[in-house]
């Protein structure tokens, strides 16, 4: 049973992966309500995660701590998985959201302007190119002769390609002129297209807001 509102409910003696086990029974019991884990620790947080998975099939995701100094984290695989999570959080893709007590506690003004950063790409959006790629530079992406890792795009004639956080394979838009008239994810190794994608989400990286979207 959960607790009544304004009240709290103390829980000791669970040993081993048993608090994960009430976790997911709780999630399992109210299917409306969102449940925040939060630990000591970054590896706490992960043990936690692994287990619920393994429990029950729930949207869950980890937001971890920053790893560097600063508002912007410098490594990739971090940054990478803090504004995904954001993403979902903020879209309502989540039941239950894992972190530590030092990332509750540090300030972003990510969440708040996540959703004028992002790029959605379809087959068939329009997108002047030179303005899309300053947008991609100003949140943290760069630009680069042939994309082959995350926060990275180039642009060869009408040829747009970029990878970004929570994509499986990096994308190629082909324009024509100012509209997308193909949209395809290509293999970063042979750099081929390979299947053709109706939509594609550019996620910011994290800490890189630009000061006309931090109110």
């Amino acid at each position: 049973r959960l607790p009544a509102p304004g009240r709290q409910l103390a829980v000791g003696g669970l040993v081993g992966s048993s608090d994960a086990v009430l976790v997911a029974s709780l999630a399992t019991r109210f299917p409306t309500r969102f449940i925040l884990v939060v630990t000591d620790a970054l590896p706490d947080a992960e043990r936690w995660l692994a287990d619920i998975e393994t429990l029950a099939e729930l949207p869950v995701a980890l937001y971890p701590p920053r790893e560097g100094f600063g508002e912007a984290e410098p490594h990739m695989e971090v940054a990478g998985e803090r504004v995904e999570t954001l993403e979902r959080l903020m879209r309502g893709d989540l039941r239950i959201l894992f972190t530590t007590s030092r990332a509750i506690l540090e300030k972003t003004r990510m969440a708040r302007a996540l959703a004028h950063l992002r790029v959605e790409l379809r087959k068939g959006g329009v997108h002047k190119l030179g303005e899309l790629a300053k947008h991609l530079e100003a949140i943290g992406f760069e630009r680069v002769p042939m994309v082959d890792d995350v926060a990275q795009f180039s642009i060869r004639g009408g040829i747009f390609d970029v990878y970004s956080f929570g994509m499986a394979d990096p994308v190629r838009a082909e324009f024509w002129g100012d509209e997308i008239v193909d949209l395809k994810h290509f293999d970063l190794n042979s750099q081929r297209s390979t299947r053709a994608v109706d939509f594609a989400l550019v996620l910011p990286v994290d800490g890189h807001v630009p000061e006309d979207d931090a109110a």
